[in-house]
């Protein structure tokens, strides 16, 4: 069942990653719908696994089928990897680490963005986990 939940749910993350990348203009010469989509996507899965699972009455059922099935099909390493290939392949390096780093870091950082607004609207009862 739970494939099921996950697949009904990544066919939607597919369609709103395909929507969102048609609206954003500038992926011509550096690959900001994937930045944009990836921050996003960190942002979202660690605020949801955050709340969700300190809220015993979200199913894990809903959580897993947002956070691999939605997310994990809005965001994407291979498009990512590829764009990054695509422009060393091209020479230009500058941009290339440039989007790799400027990508890890801001996805670190969405994530730890998501994890505190997570704790804020559902916090935890021991502090000491963390």
């Amino acid at each position: 069942m739970d494939e099921l939940v996950i697949g009904i749910f990544a066919f939607a993350g597919g369609i709103l990653r395909y929507g969102l990348d048609q609206l954003i203009p500038f992926g011509d010469y550096f690959p900001v719908p994937t930045l944009f989509i990836n921050i996003i996507g960190s942002f979202l899965l660690a605020l949801i696994t955050t709340a969700w699972s300190l809220n015993e009455r979200i199913s894990a059922r809903l959580t897993l089928g947002i956070g691999t099935g939605l997310i994990g099909a809005f965001t994407t390493f291979s498009s990512f990897s590829l764009e990054i290939f695509d422009l060393l392949a091209n020479h230009q390096y500058l941009l290339g680490f440039g989007y790799a780093a400027l990508s890890l870091i801001s996805g670190i950082i969405g994530a730890w963005l998501g994890i505190l607004l997570g704790e804020k609207l559902h916090p935890r009862e021991d502090k000491s986990e963390w």
